[in-house]
């Protein structure tokens, strides 16, 4: 059985993000910016992720930390850092992931929703070597702390990235869209949301 991988078009072919939208997400990954993409269950995060790969220049490495190779390396310049509970402790084994991707050395790194090793470890880490586009579960429409919660981050982590992508499920219908894009900015000490498109 084959797996079909989305590219740009599909998405705006199906109504699932605007051209606008589209350009300034194109303009976030040339820039190598942190991109958080956050939705409910089923709302199409992997899929979103999976399209933007299309938009990352063939030259740059990607390496894609997965988990049990749910993550397909559908271009030649994905490198998968494969992640599996084992007998080794979470710390153990993020360090092992860490360590991959020094020796990797990618122009971005991508973390789509996994339990098998701590984001926050890696992110403190690496966030200010690598770009980060990271997938988060969020359940309610307070974003900052269901980040926060799923992820397992605190604000000084949050407050990295540079844009926060939501995304929408329509049970109904069953479509997925991008709800609304956010720049992240800081306020005081707390971090905040302001919608751009």
């Amino acid at each position: 059985m084959t797996v079909y991988i989305f590219t740009p078009e599909d998405l705006l072919r199906y109504g699932s993000i605007n051209e606008e939208q589209l350009e300034l997400l194109k303009k976030t990954l040339l820039e190598k910016d942190d991109i958080l993409i956050v939705g409910r269950n089923r709302s199409g995060k992997t899929k979103l992720v999976e399209a933007l790969v299309h938009l990352i220049p063939e030259e740059w490495k990607i390496a894609v930390v997965t988990a049990y190779n749910e993550f397909k390396p559908f271009k030649g310049n994905i490198h998968i850092i494969n992640t599996e509970f084992n007998s080794e402790s979470l710390e153990r084994r993020t360090e092992e992931v860490i360590e991959q991707i020094k020796r990797l050395n990618p122009d971005y790194v991508i973390i789509d929703t996994l339990h098998t090793v701590s984001v926050p470890q890696l992110l403190k880490k690496l966030i200010d070597e690598y770009p980060f586009i990271i997938t988060s579960l969020v359940l309610s429409n307070d974003l900052i702390s269901e980040i926060k919660h799923w992820l397992k981050i605190d604000e000084d982590t949050l407050g990295k990235f540079e844009i926060v992508v939501k995304l929408a499920f329509d049970f109904r219908t069953h479509s997925r869209s991008v709800d609304a894009i956010y720049r992240i900015a800081e306020e005081g000490e707390k971090v905040k949301l302001e919608k751009i498109l």
